[in-house]
């Protein structure tokens, strides 16, 4: 079969054409990339994305992209997408992993959640592939980790800050734009901690002419493609166009994520909490069972888990158990004593309070507290506030910063009891 038309998106593939097949020139048509129009002309709506996608005031999104084969990121770096929730503070980072379409059908959806299984329950974003939602990431992410697949490509055409946890070199035209990219991205370091990596990114994205360049030659006529492409389809059907002009349109906003299954019983995760230079504190959370390989992102954290929890790993070493409501008939503190019976390792024990967001706290030496958030609530508001009393077990009111966002602690003394003797 002779093709009437080759489509290029950039005046170098023309050239590189001429260098391999130099006969099949003169049907070569360069028309732009009409994906990369959509995306830029989608960029003034970067918030409205980040809204539908769930992003919290203070949050940042990662983005894995993940071509298919063996040399692409899930087929040989999977471990990074449980480095990217193990090690980004789960309060402060969403992670979305936009997989390409031909592993959902190669593989098949159900393995594919099979595999990613561990991740989702820890938050993964897992958008499906008949949907337009990893080009609404692109727009919304603060930075990127792929491999040798277009969207890598289309994440570092629009600026946004990347590594590399893959990289096939075997499969990549030498020369090509996707081959200085691979030479120009940093790959990810196993033994660094990962959000160092992503902010070392960051600060030399700006002003990076290389890169700048590269993303360049994604396109030789911006925002022309819808343009061209709908001129040759109607000159090879020998049809008139349409009137209206034909231009990029921005990316429909996603439509609300379905949730995911989930336990009664919320995962157990490691806090951090450190002291601020004011005598407040700073809290980062992370998911316990993902925890692997030591880069020193939890240098001295404390367990939180959930009363019910039946991995002994959790329950028995928590140092903070966040706790049913008590049985009818049993008051807080027998319950609290029941707790402590139950998890050994347990320090603190919180309740959810009688009012909104609040908590009842009870310590095994007998210490009783109640907590309240004044004005705004942190999300999870039980699970910080048990936290911060642990942390802080000493005065009235602490400032607890959760996401780059400050959270007002009020524990009054005369709702406190001091333990016996």
């Amino acid at each position: 079969m002779i093709p009437s038309a080759i489509v290029l998106s950039h005046d170098e593939q023309r050239e590189r054409l001429r260098r391999g097949c130099p006969e099949a020139v003169p049907r070569s048509v360069v028309a732009g990339d009409p994906c990369m129009d959509r995306l830029r002309a989608s960029l003034p709506f970067r918030e409205e994305y980040r809204a539908a996608l769930g992003l919290r005031p203070g949050q940042k999104l990662l983005v894995l992209t993940s071509t298919w084969g063996p040399h692409s990121l899930l087929g040989a770096n999977m471990d990074l997408v449980r480095r990217a929730l193990a090690e980004l503070p789960s309060d402060e980072y969403r992670v979305l992993a936009a997989v390409h379409p031909n592993v959902w059908y190669g593989h098949g959806g159900w393995q594919l959640r099979a595999w990613l299984a561990p991740f989702l329950r820890a938050g993964l974003i897992l958008p499906s592939p008949e949907t337009d939602v990893w080009k609404a990431a692109l727009v919304a992410a603060d930075a990127f980790a792929g491999d040798h697949g277009s969207l890598t490509l289309y994440a570092a055409a629009l600026g946004v800050p990347g590594l590399l946890g893959a990289f096939g070199e075997d499969v990549v035209a030498k020369d090509s734009p996707m081959d200085r990219l691979g030479a120009a991205l940093a790959r990810v370091a196993p033994d660094v901690p990962l959000e160092r990596q992503l902010a070392r990114a960051a600060a030399g994205r700006a002003g990076d002419e290389r890169l700048d360049d590269i993303g360049a030659l994604v396109t030789s006529r911006p925002m022309r493609s819808a343009e061209l492409l709908r001129r040759l389809y109607y000159s090879r059907m020998e049809l008139p166009e349409p009137e209206q002009p034909a231009v990029p349109r921005p990316v429909a906003l996603p439509l609300p994520l379905p949730a995911e299954r989930h336990e009664p019983v919320a995962p157990a995760a490691y806090a951090d909490a450190r002291s601020t230079a004011d005598g407040g504190l700073e809290l980062r959370r992370y998911p316990a069972a993902l925890q692997g390989a030591v880069t020193g992102h939890l240098p001295d954290p404390h367990l939180v888990t959930a009363e019910g929890e039946p991995d002994s790993r959790w329950s028995r070493t928590a140092d903070v158990v966040l706790a049913r409501p008590p049985a009818p008939g049993e008051t807080f503190r027998e319950a609290a004593e029941r707790v402590f019976r139950e998890h050994p390792g347990c320090w603190l024990t919180a309740f959810a309070g009688a009012e909104a967001d609040g908590c009842v706290a009870f310590t095994r030496d007998g210490g009783r507290t109640t907590a309240q958030w004044a004005d705004a609530a942190p999300p999870d508001p039980v699970a910080v506030a048990a936290s911060a009393l642990y942390a802080l077990p000493d005065g009235d009111r602490v400032v607890v910063t959760v996401a780059g966002l400050p959270y007002v602690l009020e524990r009054p003394a005369a709702h406190r009891e001091r333990p016996a003797g």
